[in-house]
């Protein structure tokens, strides 16, 4: 849910805007503006659910920005904050939609309560309008789709561990406790002279041999799926509980009793490579590479036949772990910090990929292969390598003359590290440009009425939320704080050289005099026409 506050006092709209913990209660602050030309300014180009308006404001009161909403966005939820109890107001707001009405001082628990039950109507609302019974008739009308995807995404290992986990989760896929074995089904050529089908025919035949397998093969313990390759691939299941042997003399039988019907069905034979069964999950995709090989078999086995991975079940080894690793690893180096973290991932990288027994030739692949991962976080930085490294470019360089453990796993922290603060650092270079460039450009409008953080943010192209945190974390105070502090210090300044109070009143942004008479002396301590003397 996202609120919009609207209050020309300053101390009132920062009390409102960062005096209360927004996000705590689950509600986005869009922006705190002081004007209702502002407010139109972010409702046009946002989407709001909640405004919190003052009534009495220059230019566009409460009640006006009121009528404008409820006849422009009328799902916008009104609560209107005013000084003023009267009946009149009272009334005429509730005539414009406002769904409260808050008189001044409100308590933030106050606003806060008020600002929560038009999110719980607004919520509400949404729900009743996206109709959950629809939603769920939508959802199984494509989830077969999703399934299908989800299938077919995993055999060819586009999914971390925890991927798979979680998406078939959420498709209501069971798959704790069971083991899958994976095939793959592919029509022989299509010899000349048939009577049914030429050459050409060869995706028409494919597809036949998909919709068949579905019709024999598929249900609650086997699915059926096109590959990227249009071939028919098929996941048999089993409880974990069944043996590897059983599985595969259940399934063999299954595609043999396939094969034929193809062959009574289309007269022409198809060939099935068979997969072995994996209890991991994350398995499946090394399983149906397997099947993919035995298949390229029938060219000595000739076609119509069903060919089973003569080898040992597969075995996780370091180079398929370590790409799940490698992708946490990237992610902990592009965050620019957690060192701990980049540490921890650089040992288990050191005994996935360098374990005692792995061949010195693996070792040294998964060591350029490491090389390469560095020299690719820094080039999707738009950087080069030397101009990250600097003097270290030369030890990065120097990886192939790494001979031992120790060695290679320090290098690898080094470097990983200085690529990490490179990116911190540019992040960090990045944030105290934007806060300065704001700096300067509150400098040039000190004397504009409309400078707010809004108005920076609009005038500059940046998100309003991103430059209220920047600029807080690099100046370390707020924008509203700033610029309050500046225009004090500057008025003060005037006035120490004789010049008006009216004419200091402008020159520092405020329109109405006795208005920056109460800040200055609230801020100062005197009164404005009391400087000099």
């Amino acid at each position: 849910m996202k609120l919009l506050i609207v209050e020309d006092e300053l101390y009132v709209r920062e009390r409102l805007a960062e005096g209360i913990e927004w996000t705590e209660v689950q509600i986005e602050l869009a922006a705190a503006v002081s004007t209702g030309k502002e407010a139109i300014s972010v409702l046009q180009n946002d989407h709001i659910d909640i405004v919190l308006t003052d009534i009495r404001m220059p230019e566009m009161d409460g009640l006006e920005l009121a009528r404008m909403v409820k006849r422009q966005y009328p799902h916008i939820k009104l609560l209107i904050l005013t000084g003023h109890d009267d009946f009149d107001y009272a009334r005429e707001s509730i005539e414009q939609g406002v769904f409260k009405y808050l008189i001044k001082p409100a308590e933030n628990e106050q606003i806060v309560e008020a600002v929560l039950e038009a999110k719980v109507l607004r919520e509400k609302e949404l729900n009743e309008k996206h109709n959950t019974t629809l939603l769920e008739m939508r959802w199984n009308e494509h989830l077969p789709h999703l399934k299908e995807l989800f299938y077919k995404n995993w055999l060819n290992g586009r999914y971390s561990a925890w991927e798979i986990d979680r998406r078939g989760h959420d498709l209501a896929i069971r798959l704790e406790n069971r083991k899958a074995l994976p095939i793959i089904l592919d029509m022989d050529p299509i010899p000349e002279g048939n009577e049914r089908f030429e050459v050409k025919d060869r995706q028409l035949v494919q597809f036949s041999l998909f919709t068949i397998a579905r019709d024999v093969l598929e249900n609650e313990n086997c699915v059926v799926v096109q590959d990227d390759d249009s071939l028919t691939a098929a996941i048999f299941f089993a409880s974990t509980d069944v043996g590897d042997e059983v599985m595969k003399g259940l399934v063999n039988g299954q595609i043999l009793a396939l094969l034929e019907t193809v062959k009574d069905t289309l007269k022409l034979t198809a060939s099935a490579g068979i997969g072995t069964p994996v209890a991991e999950s994350s398995l499946l995709p090394r399983a149906y590479k397997m099947c993919r090989l035995a298949l390229q078999e029938r060219l000595i086995l000739g076609n119509g036949v069903a060919i089973p991975y003569r080898d040992d079940t597969p075995e996780e080894d370091s180079w398929d772990a370590l790409q799940e690793i490698e992708r946490e690893f990237e992610a902990v180096i592009e965050a620019g910090s957690q060192e701990e973290r980049r540490e921890e991932l650089v040992r288990r990288i050191m005994e996935t990929g360098f374990a005692s027994g792995i061949p010195v030739v693996e070792a040294r692949e998964v060591l350029f292969r490491m090389a390469c991962l560095l020299a690719r976080i820094v080039h999707a930085q738009g950087w080069t390598l030397r101009g990250t490294l600097k003097s270290d470019y030369e030890e990065f360089e120097s990886y192939t003359s790494l001979l031992t453990r120790e060695q290679i796993e320090g290098w690898l922290n080094r470097m990983a590290g200085r690529i990490s603060l490179a990116i911190a650092q540019r992040r960090q270079s990045s944030s105290q440009r934007t806060a300065h460039e704001v700096m300067r450009f509150i400098q040039e409008h000190l004397h504009k009425e409309e400078l707010s953080l809004h108005f920076a943010a609009e005038s500059m192209y940046i998100n309003y939320s991103y430059l209220s945190r920047i600029f807080k974390e690099t100046i370390g105070e707020s924008f509203s704080s700033y610029v309050l502090r500046l225009r004090m210090e500057r008025a003060k300044e005037l006035l120490s050289t004789g010049v008006k109070v009216s004419d200091a009143t402008e020159q520092v942004g405020y329109r109405h005099m006795n208005y920056f008479s109460k800040s200055f002396q609230k801020f100062w301590g005197v009164k404005p026409s009391e400087v000099n003397k």
